[in-house]
């Protein structure tokens, strides 16, 4: 019996149970009609799973990027027109892969990448790539010329193929100067590179939210090197600190799961279903000892937070939040403690014995304006005391600042930035614990604390920049209501969502929604030093520590 007759005729099951309600059965009718209700009510819910299941790994389908990048010397300035992309099975059979009109510059992307080309195709194994040129342009001495294009598409030869739920990036590189023929017939020379396998401690990870993958980035090269494809809507995500067991993990927000990457092979190798949130929207790792860590994964459709034991891939306890919960952060290793230099002895001594036996989890919690804080058991693995700290308006991200025993805490709708303070939790105080820095600005979107410097970042949305802040000591607290703490701005990509630094404190990356990149910061000289492309309305990032 076909899905669409079984549901019919519950349907008429429901029919006749009125009838009988009509006439006087009233017992046996309304046994009748919840008996019914709860077979449709199944059936409803046990097509929405299975169809979601089918839609994210039932698919023949896979994902292909394009990248170009010109040589890194070039001496001819000529910019062509990519009107159309297309990729050729082995049967013949066509996929038109991009319909985007792509201006290309060899000054312009000298040693530096665009992507060309992004689409979800047919698993197949392809031969050929063809280009169709509009038009071309040499300019010399002050001087534009015209060049005469091919009548024929461009080819280049291939041999790969795509596989379902996986991504294929191809890596084209331009050669301008032995593009010209005969002085005025351009014909591209491109050379195709496939992906190579690369040090995990080197490579950045960027979710595309409107992609479904991640991006991978050589921080060495500051180019892409890979896409991987995970579920739906990815958003938040975060690396494992465990050395002998590297991982990525991936909040997807739409598929309600956990994709885990091994970046070794830069493949999806589990995902983790949500049985108690919805909607993941952060990843937050602790961990808890040299072989174990414990995931907290911040549902923003559920307002509450799944705790994940990595070793097993078990979803094994949730824990009520606020309402919203959009970012979520956990205390670093103890030993983090021994490099602080602005603690006092008995705050440094408070500190340490509380780790010895718990560590904490913050949650912001963008709709009630506040922080939940959960107090976890070391021993036990379970929250020994869960509590709420109220902030300001919007909590949207937070920041660890363990050298000073701080949480920060981003405040979208407001101008000042909330501080936590861990030592006075560690000392079981009840009020006093929250404090405020003030005339930040709005709109903050992240915040990294650089201690080996004393300064801290903050990246706001609007006007899009990262604004440097000097903090202020507990000595010159009374000074954080009349001083500007702010030191200087640096102009960031358009919307950016968050920034991460990485491990040598070298540069800065910031992740830019609405035009789809990441910016590369010199953190010494405060400028742009490069520019990524990335997948639609990247969201999240992260590298290893180590």
């Amino acid at each position: 019996m076909s899905n669409v007759k079984w549901f019919y005729k519950k349907s008429q099951n429901l029919g006749i149970s009125f009838k009988l309600l009509a006439v006087g059965s009233k017992l046996f009718a309304l046994g009748f009609l919840l008996f019914a209700l709860c077979s449709s009510l199944v059936f409803v819910v046990g097509c929405a799973s299975v169809k979601e299941y089918v839609s994210v790994r039932g698919a023949s389908e896979g994902q292909i990027n394009i990248y170009l990048k010109g040589v890194e010397k070039v001496s001819s300035d000529i910019t062509f027109d990519i009107e159309s992309v297309y990729i050729i099975s082995e049967t013949g059979d066509v996929q038109e892969i991009s319909s985007t009109l792509y201006k290309v510059n060899s000054i312009s992307i000298s040693d530096r990448q665009i992507l060309i080309a992004s689409k979800t195709i047919p698993e197949a194994r392809y031969k050929k790539l063809q280009f169709k040129l509009k038009d071309a342009l040499l300019k010399r001495e002050g001087r534009i010329a015209n060049l005469a294009i091919p009548s024929n598409f461009i080819t280049v030869d291939l041999d790969v193929t795509i596989s379902r739920n996986q991504n294929t990036s191809l890596f084209l590189t331009w050669n301008s100067d032995a593009s010209i023929k005969q002085g005025f017939q351009f014909e591209p020379f491109f050379s195709l590179k496939l992906p190579t396998a690369e040090l995990s401690n080197l490579l950045i990870y960027v979710t595309n939210e409107d992609s479904d993958n991640v991006s991978v980035i050589n921080r060495h090269t500051g180019e892409v090197v890979a896409n991987i494809m995970v579920g739906k809507k990815p958003r938040g995500i975060a690396v494992s600190q465990i050395k002998e067991k590297p991982r990525v993990y991936v909040a997807n927000s739409a598929s309600n799961n956990i994709s885990v990457i091994n970046p070794t092979t830069n493949r999806v190798e589990a995902e983790i279903p949500l049985r108690f949130g919805n909607s993941p929207e952060s990843i937050a790792v602790a961990k808890v000892s040299s072989d174990k860590e414990l995931l907290f994964i911040a549902n923003y459709g559920s307002d509450n937070i799944s705790i994940i034991d990595s070793s097993t891939y078990q979803e094994i306890d949730k824990i009520n939040a606020g309402n919203g919960p959009v970012y979520i952060v956990a205390d670093p290793p103890a030993d983090v403690l021994v490099q602080s230099r602005f603690m006092n002895f008995d705050s440094y001594n408070a500190l340490r014995a509380y780790r010895e036996r718990y560590f904490n989890v913050y949650t912001a919690n963008k709709n009630s304006k506040d922080v939940t804080v959960i107090k976890m058991d070391m021993s036990r693995l379970k929250p020994d005391k869960v509590f709420s700290l109220t902030v300001q308006w919007s909590p949207v991200t937070l920041a660890v600042d363990y050298q000073r025993g701080k949480v920060y805490v981003g405040n979208y709708n407001y101008d000042n930035l909330s501080i936590i303070d861990i030592v006075l939790i560690a000392k079981n105080y009840e009020s006093g614990l929250v404090s405020e820095l003030t005339n930040v600005g709005a709109k903050v979107t992240g915040i990294i604390p650089d201690p080996d410097i004393d300064r801290f970042y903050l990246l706001r949305e609007y006007p899009s920049e990262i604004t440097v802040i000097r903090p202020f000591s507990e000595a010159f607290s009374a000074s954080r209501t009349t001083m500007s703490p702010i030191i200087a701005n640096i102009p960031a990509g358009a919307s950016p969502k968050t920034f991460i630094m990485d491990p040598e404190g070298r540069k800065i990356y910031t992740v830019n929604r609405a035009d789809n990149s990441v910016t590369v910061i010199d953190k010494t000289t405060l400028t742009e030093e490069r520019v990524i492309p990335v997948g639609k309305n990247p969201y999240g990032i992260a590298m290893f520590p180590y």
